[in-house]
């Protein structure tokens, strides 16, 4: 983003048109403020020429901040994608450690419950309560980690909305006119 900012910081020439009303794409006017030249004397800028001038720039303008606005939104759906990405890997990595020891809890269970003796069953109850423990610390572990996701994407729109309030400013900084001789 901040490299289209610094291209609409850099623009410096307009779209210039001939006398006769047609115009100039941005290499012909290029070329002309490469060519030698003399300076010649004052040359006031009419109100009919200014004005044109003038639309000439807002409408630049306006298509270059429509190019940047295209940029971001290609920018934002990019790092969106990434980031829903990356979280669902997060969760489902957590989702996956919590099913994996609710399968390992239920069989433990079934195993109590067939086990034939005494000792083999409060062995295997013990074995259930580390189990339980295990996910019980991993329930908690997944609810943070959701919530950083979520807030994660909060930050992600906070900085996009705060590099979306641009000011915009055109400033003449000078007016040519050239006859080629």
């Amino acid at each position: 983003m901040a490299h289209d900012l610094e291209k609409l910081k850099a623009i410096s020439v307009r779209q210039p048109w001939a006398d006769d009303g047609q115009v100039l794409d941005e290499v012909q006017s290029r070329r002309l403020l490469d060519c030698g030249s003399t300076i010649g004397s004052k040359v006031r800028v009419t109100p009919d020429i200014d004005f044109q001038l003038s639309e000439s720039m807002t409408s630049e303008q306006s298509r270059i901040l429509q190019h940047i606005a295209e940029n971001n939104g290609r920018w934002f759906d990019t790092e969106m994608d990434k980031l829903d990405r990356w979280a669902d890997d997060r969760r489902q990595s957590l989702k996956s450690e919590l099913e994996t020891l609710e399968v390992e809890i239920k069989d433990a269970k079934k195993a109590a419950r067939n086990a034939a003796t005494l000792p083999e069953k409060l062995e295997l109850q013990r074995k259930i309560r580390q189990f339980e423990s295990k996910y019980d610390e991993a329930l908690p572990r997944y609810k943070v980690a959701a919530r950083e996701i979520d807030s994660q994407k909060e930050n992600l729109l906070d900085d996009v909305s705060k590099k979306l309030s641009q000011r915009t400013e055109l400033v003449t900084l000078f007016t040519v006119r050239w006859r080629l001789i």
